[in-house]
């Protein structure tokens, strides 16, 4: 039997820490996938979505290198030219662990810099260790450099670029590792029972929603690849997108 507090508390951690977003969540949703669209092309909405097997290679083992030629598959597939940005995994947390909402906490593993001769991304260490958040944050990384390093948009104009950055991850065909690595329990400092940890700036329920846009928008029913997603994004993405199609 399932646990019925457990299932009410995943609800509200699904949508926790919440980002404001100008307009509300499903018309922001939209009109930002819309304007992605017409920044970077159909084309690139309608490239194949990316599944875990097919970009994470047999036999990764989570050492620098293999997290390095991860990362250049995820350049490639976002049309990030090799060397155009500067890699490192050396971004150090500041050891504070910010309470975001309802208990969750929201780290830090990812940065992105402008530089004087090149922009530098900069990703924790541990992320080697788990190529789905590894995926997840680097293309977000790469995401400010398309937008804000590509001058298509500016902290000024856009004080939403922090979301939009990782919608863009959807429109590029990575949203289900965005999804995936949204939300996950670790064990908590203390050894007390565990701690809900959100990495992003969009959560789950806002990204289930986007996930079935970004599906309708490529005339998709019933998509296949839904099935990789984490169970409760799935459900609310197919409420979403069966919405949709009304």
């Amino acid at each position: 039997m399932r646990n019925p507090m457990g299932v009410l508390r995943r609800r509200a951690e699904l949508k926790a820490p919440r980002e404001r977003l100008p307009g509300g969540r499903r018309r922001w949703i939209r009109s930002s996938m819309d304007w992605l669209v017409s920044e970077f092309g159909r084309e690139v909405l309608l490239r194949p979505i990316v599944v875990p097997s097919e970009l994470i290679q047999a036999g990764y083992d989570g050492g620098v290198a293999a997290a390095e030629e991860l990362c250049a598959r995820v350049a490639e597939r976002m049309d990030l030219p090799a060397g155009q940005c500067a890699l490192s995994f050396g971004l150090v947390a500041d050891g504070v662990r910010r309470p975001a909402y309802r208990g969750v906490v929201k780290e830090q593993s990812g940065r992105w810099i402008r530089g004087a001769e090149r922009n530098e991304i900069q990703l924790a260490p541990g992320l080697a260790a788990d190529p789905v958040a590894l995926v997840a944050i680097f293309a977000h990384e790469a995401g400010h450099e398309l937008l804000l390093g590509g001058g298509r948009i500016s902290f000024l104009h856009r004080p939403d670029h922090e979301p939009l950055t990782d919608l863009l991850t959807v429109f590029y065909g990575l949203g289900i590792f965005t999804a995936n690595a949204a939300y996950e329990r670790r064990p908590r400092p203390n050894g007390r029972g565990k701690q809900p940890v959100a990495r992003g700036y969009l959560r789950e329920q806002a990204l289930s929603e986007a996930l079935a846009y970004y599906a309708r928008l490529r005339g998709e029913r019933h998509p296949t690849w839904d099935r990789h997603l984490d169970p409760p994004v799935r459900r609310v993405m197919r409420n979403h997108l069966a919405v949709l199609h009304k």
